[in-house]
């Protein structure tokens, strides 16, 4: 009987101790926190002279901060600096690559007190924190510091780079929202959208997502020509041969009677007598 209540009990404590095993990682499992976000909408067109607007909303299954990191189309950008207030002929050119086309930040508290330092730098939150990757050949490292600095400032002139940090706002604990606003000047293409959730001023979760932006203009360009087929252009390259051609024509035809007019116009030389020949 004590040998078979051992048999037994064997299997029980191998459950026993999965379920407690079980109990032990749950609670882990379930302390780690999920963020999950979507827009409004995942594309737009902005108008000429009009600014553009989307709403990132979102929610967190634990408490703490968000921060959202949109930037634009990336592409080179060349700065030119030099001794004579950036004169063509003695002035670098300093060229970078990767340079957003738009940049914006929107946090639901100050990022110094949400965002350590080293979660700023290596996410580049925030203007200062802006990598942009040197192209050209200066190796003068204050030059192209300064460079650096004088595009940020010129985008931010511009309106495409915004200094100010935007408003996260929470519904609750847990739900979250955003109005994202794009300037008249947004470039057409992609944008991309990064969301981190932190506590403690550390980053414990995050996502990205895109949004792809167009301009009416482009698009009725694109739409024109793409709708015109090959013997429609054909048949308007022959009707401007055609026209110039009657215009050559129509020139020359002109030309005519006012050479004749002139001709005309000429007084006739008198009529020569005929010489008599000599009597023999």
């Amino acid at each position: 009987m004590r040998a078979q209540s051992c048999r037994r009990s064997a299997p029980t404590r191998r459950a026993l101790f999965a379920l407690a095993l079980a109990f032990c990682i749950a609670p882990t499992a379930r302390a780690e926190p999920t963020l999950t976000a979507d827009l409004s909408a995942h594309q737009m067109t902005i108008a000429p002279g009009s600014a553009g607007a989307v709403t990132l909303f979102g929610t967190t299954d634990a408490p703490g901060d968000i921060v959202v990191i949109v930037r634009g189309p990336e592409a080179e950008a060349v700065v030119r600096r030099g001794p004579f207030d950036n004169f063509w002929l003695t002035a670098h050119r300093v060229t970078f690559a990767g340079v957003p086309g738009f940049y914006a930040i929107y946090a639901s508290a100050p990022l110094d007190a949400i965002v350590s330092p080293t979660v700023q730098a290596l996410h580049q939150i925030g203007l200062a924190n802006l990598r942009f990757q040197l192209q050209s050949t200066e190796q003068d490292p204050t030059l192209v510091q300064e460079s650096r600095a004088a595009l940020i400032a010129e985008r931010e002139r511009a309106g495409v780079y915004v200094g100010a940090i935007g408003k996260v706002s929470f519904d609750g604990n847990r739900l979250f929202h955003a109005a994202l606003a794009l300037p008249s000047r947004a470039q057409a293409g992609t944008y991309f959208i990064e969301v981190l959730q932190l506590q403690g001023k550390a980053l414990v979760g995050g996502q990205t997502m895109s949004l792809v932006v167009a301009t009416p203009a482009a698009d009725t360009v694109l739409t024109g020509f793409a709708g015109w087929s090959a013997l429609r252009f054909a048949a308007l390259v022959m009707l401007a041969a055609i026209v110039a051609a009657g215009a050559v024509l129509r020139g020359r035809r002109h030309r005519r009677p006012a050479a004749a007019t002139m001709a005309a116009e000429r007084p006739a030389r008198p009529a020569q007598p005929a010489k008599r020949g000599r009597r023999r």
